[in-house]
């Protein structure tokens, strides 16, 4: 076999190589969705001195992490539990597709019966594929009136992946950022200006749409830095 043969050979085995493991990494990814769904469900019933709720999309889910540690609810909670030394309960009633009438419907309706300490809101990015700002609009000012005060809500993240879809999210961002603004009970999480100041390629699952464990440290960063000091 000549080198130009065994080159190509080799070229070959390395494109394959990277196929499989691309199907293999999507196929976790996706599996992940009722893994994650059913591990939080186990949570909700485990007690903890401090309740932490948690409201949106797969994102909230943890989807395209390797485990619901390593989403950003899970290290919130981790770093609320050493920050205040007690033990933390996680209600996360997020919903994988969820959009904001989802949230609205399915989700706040939820909070009250567990008597949160804290509670976080991540929504509207299933929104943008269908993007209409007065309707988004009406919906997310529906959604702010129902939350209860000091729930901390993060406009979009940066949509680093999908360019086509990026100046909606920008002006979700905007309309998100304007309703808050009339609203001093609820916190603004400032979630598209760190990602998109931290963007990168490394920062995706393999479906390079949902962010992965490194991605969702900077979700949590953003949200932390508006918790931290209120705890």
């Amino acid at each position: 076999m000549t080198w130009q043969k065994i080159t190509l050979v080799s070229l070959l085995a390395t494109v394959v190589g990277i196929i499989v493991l691309e199907a293999l990494g999507l196929l976790f990814m996706y599996l992940s969705v009722g893994r994650f769904k059913d591990d939080w469900e186990k949570r909700i019933q485990q007690p903890g001195e401090f309740v932490y709720v948690a409201l949106g999309d797969s994102a909230a889910q943890g989807v395209g992490a390797t485990s619901a540690e390593r989403s950003y609810v899970g290290i919130i909670a981790k770093r609320i539990s050493q920050k205040t030394g007690k033990s933390v309960r996680i209600v996360n009633i997020s919903q994988s597709g969820a959009k904001i009438q989802d949230a609205i419907q399915n989700q706040v309706p939820r909070i009250q019966r567990y008597k949160p300490d804290l509670v976080t809101v991540e929504i509207g990015a299933n929104d943008i594929a269908s993007f209409n700002d007065a309707k988004f609009k009406a919906d997310f000012t529906k959604l702010s009136k129902l939350l209860p005060a000091d729930t901390y809500v993060s406009n979009m993240p940066y949509f680093g992946s999908r360019s086509a879809r990026r100046p909606y999210a920008f002006e979700a961002s905007k309309i998100i950022e304007q309703t808050l603004s009339k609203d001093t009970r609820l916190k603004l999480v400032d979630l598209q200006s760190i990602t998109q100041q931290r963007e990168s390629k490394l920062n995706y699952a393999p479906d390079y749409f949902h962010p992965n464990n490194r991605a969702y440290n900077n979700w949590a960063d953003a949200f932390w830095k508006e918790i931290e000091g209120n705890l």
